[in-house]
């Protein structure tokens, strides 16, 4: 992985390589992004790849790290649908994060738990990284079809 990821956050990195469905333009299959994600810690490199995320899961974790950036308050979680991959920051006193990152290759046989601080200070690059996803892969067909 030599290439610069498309966002890094202390020891989390993601980079996003494609849509999974290019030229779908209904909400469940134009949405899946196919993505590699590594999070490194001592004594730790954990990384997995494939169609876990939808642009519409980085949209919605980009308004709730807004929000929590502008009040100070609050949580803001990337909850895909798929297994592999959750992160949950949460605005602590002091404008302190609690930062946590779940993240395995093989959710029947593994998981892995990192829990990470930061300070209010590192928001708007995350903001600043999901537009820029945002911008190259935007979510096709706000509707949710039933």
């Amino acid at each position: 992985m030599a290439d610069d990821p498309d966002l890094r956050f202390l020891g989390f990195s993601l980079w996003v390589d494609r849509p999974q469905f290019p030229d779908a333009a209904d909400y469940w299959d134009g949405n899946w992004l196919v993505v590699r994600v590594r999070k490194e810690a001592q004594g730790a490199c954990i990384k997995c790849d494939g169609p876990i995320l939808m642009t519409a899961d980085i949209k919605q974790f980009r308004d709730k790290l807004a929000k929590m950036l502008k009040t100070l308050d609050g949580t803001a979680a990337l909850e895909p649908l798929e297994p592999e991959l959750k992160i949950t920051l949460k605005m602590q006193s002091g404008g302190q994060v609690q930062a946590t990152i779940e993240i395995t290759p093989d959710h029947f046989s593994q998981r892995h738990h990192f829990a990470v601080e930061a300070d209010q200070s590192y928001l708007p690059a995350l903001i600043a990284s999901r537009d820029d996803i945002l911008a190259r892969f935007p979510v096709v067909n706000t509707e949710k079809e039933v």
